[in-house]
């Protein structure tokens, strides 16, 4: 089921290929100095007007929209779209020329379908996909921004690590007219952390109910889905969500070294308790290439080297059964505001006072995280003083060149979610800074050429939720993501509702570094990026540690090696 898309502004003949190249026909809409080709579901709003993706009107039940008519489609086109943001929801690319010629060009809350941006003088073009703007070459690396990527996960903002190239962040809106291009902000999480008014049932009820809705909604939209599937609690919710109205999905299961690495025994009782088909894989490394780009098709190097054997897992699937589209869990762990410090009490205090409650908030932060109620106390007190509780962007320094660190530490953020109002509770600084997060570069594959990758729990109405549900309601009776458990315990095994720690591809990474040491070393040793001075090599020449400290090492130099092959493709190694 192949996608993606192609905006041409102020049509032009420079390199890289115009959309009638890229998709080899005559553009699917035209309208004044726009051309846009296709091949995401489009729904056409007027002359004028196009959407891009899914789109579903706000429920419950919400409806997806396969056309437009009437008086609907005549209040979206006069408030240039911005009516999508209240009444509907899905993953999309909202397109409007205005009569004055003016385009809009708005992305959805969700982030689910891609949208880049290349500027080139008075011309601008957007895709769905980076290699459908730039091609690898020389000069096309933007070795400021990789150091950023590589120096903290908060870093990260508008522009990619390609020369020219930037995103249009979720609920974000592009305004080209006569005078300038311009983004402007439509939506924004901040927008939502208002507590609804409900208690701790209502919250829970109308979280189920919600999640229901939107992953029903979007399972409806595919005829046979894959769903990755860990018994983790994020991907079991999706999978409990999707079953009533999936025509077919299956569950897939990886397996890797060691007992962390083998989640059979959750994902088989997921799949038993819901009468799911459940397909299990072992993680093979012959096909781990470290030379070799993991998503190319990604404009960050962010993605790790096992990747390459889950899409191998993927590509032989794809071989033996039909997948419209692959469903994870991805972002759960931020949506449900996995927050594992004191900032649950702080924000009790601040927005409540010395009222009670705050003996119970103090008892389930101990219980969360093994710390006893006076280092709980202690952190709390430590981390008003220190910001007045707020997130601040943590930084990873191992083998970094120090200059480039200080450079990245004194910017600071640059993405605009992580600019909070001067009231925001510090735990929800925490949360939108973990929304963000979620929200990396999300197509496993290019759009273009394989099954789009749904990671339902990002829907807007869902996002808008959580956002509003208090964080000390998150860690209620010591459990991370206590109303997500509360909503589905009694739809899930206990075994899974339960499950306080998770397994993961640890020992697996461990076996790639073990296997590929000197490929590893060779690779960054003598890389661009090496080059560039981001990446200190003095790292590789640190003596092996057995200890945690080693492993912290040896997933450092996996990353750095991911990075650097990806920066070779797009240097046009």
């Amino acid at each position: 089921m192949a996608g993606g898309f192609y905006i041409d502004i102020h049509v032009t003949a420079e390199k890289p290929p115009s959309g009638q190249e890229i998709f080899g026909r005559a553009p699917d809409f035209t309208a004044a100095n726009v051309m846009l080709w296709s091949d995401e579901p489009m729904v056409a709003i007027d002359a004028r007007t196009v959407l891009l993706g899914y789109l579903f009107r706000k429920g419950p039940p919400s409806v997806r929209v396969r056309d437009w008519a009437g008086v609907d489609g005549s209040a979206l086109v006069a408030a240039n779209g911005r009516e999508l943001i209240n009444g509907y929801w899905g993953g999309y690319v909202f397109v409007h020329v205005a009569e004055d010629g003016a385009l809009y060009v708005l992305r959805d809350p969700s982030g689910l379908l891609p949208c880049y941006i290349r500027r080139s003088g008075c011309a601008t073009a957007l895709a769905g996909d980076v290699t459908d703007l730039v091609v690898p070459e020389p000069g096309r690396l933007d070795f400021e921004e990789i150091g950023r990527i590589l120096a903290s996960g908060d870093a990260r903002g508008r522009n990619t690590c390609l020369v020219g190239v930037e995103e249009l962040i979720a609920g974000e809106c592009l305004v080209v007219d006569r005078r300038s291009a311009r983004i402007e902000r439509w939506w924004s999480p901040w927008d939502h952390v208002t507590p609804r008014g409900m208690s701790v049932e209502e919250e829970t009820s109308q979280l189920r109910w919600t999640i229901a809705d939107c992953i029903g909604s979007w399972s409806s939209c595919f005829p046979s889905i894959l769903l990755g599937s860990s018994g983790g609690l994020d991907s079991s919710i999706v999978a409990v969500a999707a079953t009533p109205r999936s025509e077919r999905l299956t569950a897939l299961t990886l397996v890797s070294p060691g007992v962390a690495g083998d989640e059979r025994p959750y994902a088989h009782a997921v799949a038993s308790s819901l009468g799911i088909r459940l397909r299990h894989a072992p993680l093979d490394l012959a096909d781990i290439d470290v030379e070799r780009a993991v998503t190319p098709h990604h404009p960050w190097p962010i993605s790790p080297i096992f990747k390459q054997a889950v899409g191998a897992i993927h590509q032989r699937l794809h071989s033996e059964m039909p997948i419209d589209a692959h469903f994870s869990g991805n972002g759960g762990d931020g949506i449900f505001c996995s927050i594992r410090s004191a900032v649950p009490l702080l924000d009790h205090f601040l927005s409540k006072g010395q009222r009670t409650g705050l003996g119970k908030i103090v008892r389930d932060i101990s219980s969360l995280t093994g710390a006893d109620i006076v280092t709980v106390l202690r952190h709390a007190w430590l981390r008003h003083r220190r910001s007045g509780g707020a997130h601040l962007p943590r930084y990873n320094e191992l083998g970094l060149e120090r200059e480039v660190l200080a450079r990245i530490e004194a910017q600071g953020f640059s993405h605009p979610w992580l600019s909070a109002p001067a009231d925001a509770l510090p735990g929800k600084t925490v949360h939108v800074a973990f929304l963000m997060r979620a929200q990396k570069s999300l197509e496993l594959y290019p759009r273009r050429s394989a099954p789009p990758h749904i990671a339902p729990l990002l829907s807007q109405p869902i996002v808008e939720l959580c956002l509003s549900i208090p964080t000390w309601h998150w860690i209620a009776d010591g459990r991370d993501r206590a109303v997500a458990r509360a909503a589905f315990s009694n739809r899930l095994p206990r075994t899974i509702i339960e499950r306080q720690q998770k397994g993961g591809p640890a020992e697996f990474n461990l076996s790639i570094y073990r296997t590929q040491r000197d490929r590893l070393h060779e690779l960054i040793r003598h890389g661009v990026l090496a080059g560039a001075g981001i990446i200190d090599t003095s790292l590789l020449d640190e003596p092996e540690d057995m200890s945690w400290r080693g492993n912290a090492r040896e997933q450092r130099i996996l990353a750095f090696a991911a990075a650097e092959s990806w920066a070779r493709r797009w240097n046009g190694g």
